[in-house]
């Protein structure tokens, strides 16, 4: 699948993102298919890529036995990679097939630092995605109790 200026403005990481931001992120961009039972994260794991859903249904699961899954298009997978502490405390594995975009945090980290703008902004954005995906894990905790 080939991924230009109107594909990536429908995923919220990039929504708020000018044309010209967006020409920057494309090039480190790449679309890859998942099949049905394959790992994209191991927890334990520094990361080396973060994902966003394209399509397909991913279950993220924890040691302690918590799981949800994950399958509407633009949700990020992996975030620990741009985000502290900077190693998988989770798991991801494919539901079904589908497919993915990755980002390796050398090419994203290197962008960020040429386009401080840029950084802040996806910053922000990534910011408010763990939070939200904090508190929804804290609520899976909350309603186990």
């Amino acid at each position: 699948m080939h991924f230009d200026l109107q594909n990536i403005q429908e995923i919220n990481l990039f929504k708020d993102l000018s044309p010209e931001e967006l020409d920057k992120i494309l090039p480190i961009l790449y679309p890859v298919k998942v099949f049905e039972g394959e790992r994209l994260i191991r927890e334990g794991d520094t990361p080396q890529m973060f994902y966003i859903i394209i399509s397909g249904n991913y279950m993220i699961y924890f040691k302690d036995g918590r799981a949800f899954t994950l399958h509407n298009k633009g949700a990020m997978l992996g975030w620990s990679t741009v985000a502290g502490p900077f190693t998988f405390h989770e798991s991801v594995v494919a539901l079904t097939d589908g497919e993915v975009l990755t980002i390796h945090v050398e090419e994203f980290l290197h962008l960020m630092q040429e386009d401080s703008g840029l950084g802040s902004k996806i910053t922000k954005k990534v910011t408010e995605i763990v939070r939200l995906r904090k508190a929804f894990v804290k609520g899976m905790l909350n309603d186990e109790s």
